[in-house]
C-alpha cells in the first residue's frame, strides 16, 4: 500500500454536516473497497461517539498528550474503516500537544487508502492546522447565507496556509431559496464535488447512531454520499505539494511541527482579512457576484449586482 490521501473536510461555521459528511464519506469509501481513517478533530466539543455506537477508552487527546499509541485510540466501524475520537471532557484539552497532530496524521498515512479529517468550526489554530496538513481541503456547506460566508473563509484561509481546496459539497440542498449549487460554487470559486439533498433520512439515522449510508443505503442521502466517495476513488492520488515553492514562501505553513503551529496563530490573528465583506461590518463595492439576504430570517439569499448591470 502507498501513502494514503489526506483530505479535511473543513467549514467554519458550525452546524453544517461536517461530520455527518465525514462519517458516511468514510463509510462510502470503505464500501468501494478503499481502507478508510475518520480523524476527529474538535479538540475542545468532540461529538462523533453521538454518530456512531461506540464508547471509546482512548482517544486523540491521549494520543497528543502523549499517554497513548495512535493504535490504542483507532475503532473499527467496519472491517475497512476505523474512527480515532477526539475526548468529550474538556479537563483533557488542556493536556494535549497540537503540534503532535502532524506525526499522528503521518503515522495513518501508509496503513490507509484515505484518511478523513473531520474538522472544528470557527477559526483557530486547531482548526487552520489541519488545511495544511492535509493532501486536499473538501469545503462543505449548507445553501445558507451564513454558511456560505463561512466557506468563502474557510477557503481563503485555507489558500492562506497554501491548502488545497478541491471543491465544496453541499447538503441539505434543495431547501428555502438558494440559488442553484452549480451557482454557489462559481460564486466561491470552486469547483462542485457533490450535493447532498435535504433529506429526513440523516436525522433518523442519528437518532439511531448510525451513518445514513448504512442506516438506508437506497435513500437520496446516502446515493449522494455514495457518488461523492466514487468520485474520490476516480480522481485517484492528491498530486504531490511543491516544496520548493513552501520552503521559499515563509507565510504559509510548513509539513508539520511546532513552527507551523505557529504560523497558524499569526494567521488566525488576521483572520479578520479573510471575511469577504468585513468581520467589523465594513463594506465594499458589490463585484457582481455579492450575496444578499433573500428574507429576514436568511433562510434564503439572492445574487445581486452592481446597478446599471
Amino acid at each position: 500500500m502507498g501513502e494514503g490521501r489526506v483530505i479535511a473536510v473543513a467549514g467554519a461555521k458550525g452546524g453544517v454536516g461536517k461530520t455527518t459528511t465525514a462519517i458516511n464519506l468514510g463509510v462510502s469509501l470503505a464500501q468501494t473497497g478503499q481502507t478508510v481513517a475518520v480523524v476527529e478533530l474538535d479538540l475542545a466539543m468532540a461529538n462523533i461517539i453521538d454518530f456512531l455506537q461506540f464508547e471509546p477508552d482512548r482517544t486523540l487527546h491521549d494520543v497528543l498528550s502523549g499517554t497513548a499509541p495512535t493504535t490504542e485510540a483507532l475503532y473499527p466501524i467496519d472491517d475497512r474503516m476505523h474512527v480515532l475520537p477526539s475526548g468529550t471532557e474538556l479537563a483533557g484539552f488542556n493536556a494535549i500537544n497540537v503540534a503532535a497532530l502532524a506525526p499522528v496524521i503521518r503515522s495513518l498515512r501508509p496503513a490507509y487508502d484515505f484518511v478523513l479529517l473531520d474538522t472544528a468550526a470557527g477559526v483557530s489554530p486547531e482548526t487552520i492546522y489541519p488545511l495544511r496538513l492535509a493532501d486536499e481541503v473538501l469545503i462543505v456547506s449548507t445553501p445558507r447565507v451564513a454558511a456560505i460566508r463561512d466557506a468563502k473563509k474557510t477557503i481563503e484561509l485555507a489558500n492562506r496556509v497554501n491548502g488545497e481546496v478541491m471543491g465544496a459539497v453541499f447538503v441539505r440542498a434543495g431547501s428555502g431559496r438558494a440559488p442553484p449549487p452549480e451557482r454557489l460554487a462559481t460564486f466561491l470559486e470552486t469547483d462542485l464535488v457533490g450535493v447532498v439533498p435535504e433529506d429526513g433520512t440523516v436525522a433518523a439515522a442519528q437518532d439511531m447512531s448510525e451513518p445514513v449510508c448504512l442506516f438506508d443505503p437506497d435513500s437520496p442521502a446516502a446515493t449522494a454520499y455514495q457518488e461523492i466517495a466514487d468520485s474520490l476513488v476516480l480522481t485517484g492520488a492528491a498530486s504531490e505539494a511543491d516544496e520548493t515553492s513552501d520552503a521559499d514562501d515563509d507565510t504559509v505553513l510548513g509539513m508539520g511541527g511546532v513552527a507551523d503551529l505557529q504560523n497558524a496563530e499569526k494567521i488566525v490573528k488576521n483572520a479578520a482579512d479573510a471575511d469577504p465583506d468585513g468581520m467589523n461590518g465594513a463594506t465594499k463595492p458589490l463585484d457582481g457576484n455579492e450575496l444578499s439576504t433573500g428574507d429576514p430570517d436568511d433562510n434564503g439569499f439572492e445574487f445581486v449586482k452592481r446597478k446599471g448591470e
